[in-house]
């Protein structure tokens, strides 16, 4: 068996200086890591939140959407009831095209689309209350003035019923 060598007091101080200069760099990287982890997590963090604001966008324009589309078949049907009212009057596509600044195929349109949805009230119990409508007898509220006085069975077309003032 060899003998080993005694280490001298040099070389047992200079191992300790190495041993802690170890230690000191693994506790650094250590340390290192633990930051780019938390830095890491941290854009992780971001991108999911990022992701909700997104989908919460989306919800808030798919309701906004909804909603002006919505506003669109309310006008869509206001104006529709204005060419019903206008027809109601004696005038005819032409006239009502000139004077609206449109197609007198939208007029059409518009006229049919008033005819049909009278058609669909006077289905649900509208009666007179659906025809009075197309006519343009509604009142402002909606209610057709009748023998017996008001009947909320008309769809609302809004404006004064004819004779009461211009169109």
């Amino acid at each position: 068996m060899a003998i080993k060598p005694k280490r001298t007091a040099q070389e047992i101080t200079a191992r300790k200086r190495a041993m802690a200069r170890a230690l000191e760099l693994n506790a650094e990287r250590r340390q290192r890591e633990e930051e780019l982890t938390g830095l890491a997590a941290d854009f992780l963090m971001t991108r999911e939140l990022e992701a909700d604001v997104r989908s919460a966008l989306e919800e808030q324009i798919a309701a906004l959407r909804a909603a002006a589309e919505a506003e669109c078949v309310r006008l869509r049907q206001q104006g529709a009831a204005v060419v019903a009212r206008l027809v109601a009057r004696g005038e005819g596509a032409g006239r009502i095209a000139g004077r609206l600044g449109v197609g007198v195929g939208e007029v059409r349109l518009l006229r049919d689309e008033a005819a049909e949805r009278a058609g669909e009230a006077a289905g649900r119990g509208g009666g007179a209350g659906g025809r009075a409508a197309v006519r343009g007898d509604a009142g402002p509220s909606g209610l057709v003035r009748g023998a017996a006085g008001l009947s909320p069975r008309a769809p609302v077309v809004g404006g004064p019923p004819p004779g009461s003032g211009p169109v």
